[in-house]
């Protein structure tokens, strides 16, 4: 930001004055107030590192602002984990994101297809909130088959995936497709896998 600041500065001619204006010691010596605050993240810290609740509040602030700054997941364990800005999610992260799904999502042997769909859903859409990150789920789940008036049971590929949203033949087929819409994007995409 400072160099596009000087640079546009730098093409505008000064108009010349009559008078030379005197400036006060005490205007020199107060910097401009910056119009982007400072980060809070610790110096030094990286991806991946704990940081306690003080820390972690002051990095979130009240917003998570995707992609834009460094922010602090707060994982069901209690810690932070820092996530630097645009870079991708630590595994630490996505693993703790799989285990509250896997808690709160019912099973798909004991659950109304919808039910599932929903709390999913639900899930995702948190994980999405405090992570800044898009968030595509593989999952094992029960699809509408109108052949055979009955529900099919397979590996599914989720939204924000768009692109290749729907049903695959395998586990390993959705995820090598969600691997590599991840690979387009790495630092703004993330996937989990919610069934083995």
């Amino acid at each position: 930001m400072t160099i596009a600041l000087a640079a546009t500065l730098a093409g505008c001619a000064p108009e010349p004055s009559a008078q030379p204006q005197a400036v006060a010691a005490s205007e020199t010596a107060t910097p401009a107030p910056s119009s982007t605050p400072e980060s809070a993240t610790p110096a030094g810290a990286k991806t991946g590192d704990t940081v306690d609740d003080a820390t972690a509040k002051a990095i979130n602030g009240t917003y998570i602002e995707p992609m834009r700054k460094d922010l602090a997941v707060k994982l069901s364990s209690g810690e932070n984990i820092l996530v630097k800005a645009a870079e991708p999610l630590p595994e630490v992260v996505k693993e703790s994101m799989v285990k509250d799904i896997k808690k709160s999502v019912p099973s798909i042997s004991n659950a109304e297809p919808n039910d599932l769909a929903v709390a999913t859903w639900g899930q995702k859409l948190a994980i999405e909130e405090s992570t800044g990150r898009l968030v595509a789920p593989v999952s094992y789940m029960q699809s509408w088959n109108d052949a055979t008036s009955s529900y099919d049971k397979g590996w599914f590929v989720g939204e924000p995936a768009s692109d290749i949203l729907g049903e695959y033949p395998s586990k390993d087929a959705a995820v090598a497709a969600v691997q590599e819409w991840v690979a387009k994007s790495p630092a703004m995409r993330a996937y989990i896998v919610l069934a083995d």
